[in-house]
């Protein structure tokens, strides 16, 4: 799909255990910031596949789960000021992620540093049923639910 050069891309990953549960983080002191899935920026020039696994490493340090499936893409205009000038339209391409393991404990937290050592963000990860982050996701990613329980049941 070509998308307007001018258009903010995003990946998402909704990745799942194998209870089923999904992988959802919260801000260390950032309350506002509301309860969420890895995300991030695509790179100029990286497929969307690639920004998932790249933006799951760096939010969660989990780096080897499997990539199920594209669950979609879903269109938005962003008009909260954190996109750059200019990019505010915005294209989300939604992955689901298997890990084909159990982590070591149900609940971590991580340090993101990006490029450098410095750390960026500080996040508060679990593992939750996916009815309890029907109920917490910010709506934008919330609305994906459902595809996720239907990608579970066709593997």
């Amino acid at each position: 799909m070509d998308l307007p050069r001018d258009c903010y891309q995003r990946a998402t990953a909704f990745v799942t255990d194998p209870a089923g549960r999904l992988l959802v983080f919260d801000h260390v002191g950032e309350p506002e910031a509301g309860t969420q899935v890895p995300a991030g920026g695509i790179h100029l020039g990286e497929a969307p596949v690639d920004a998932v696994r790249r933006e799951l490493a760096e939010e969660s340090g989990i780096a080897d789960a499997e990539v199920v499936r594209k669950l979609g893409e879903a269109w938005r205009y962003a008009d909260h000021g954190r996109v750059p000038v200019g990019l505010e339209e915005q294209v989300q391409h939604v992955f689901h992620l298997r890990l084909d393991r159990p982590t070591a404990v149900d609940a971590w937290e991580w340090d993101e540093c990006g490029d450098g050592d410095v750390p960026l963000h500080r996040f508060a990860l679990r593992w939750v049923d996916l009815d309890v982050a029907a109920a917490e996701l910010w709506p934008i990613q919330a609305m994906w639910i459902e595809p996720l329980r239907c990608s579970i049941a066709r593997r």
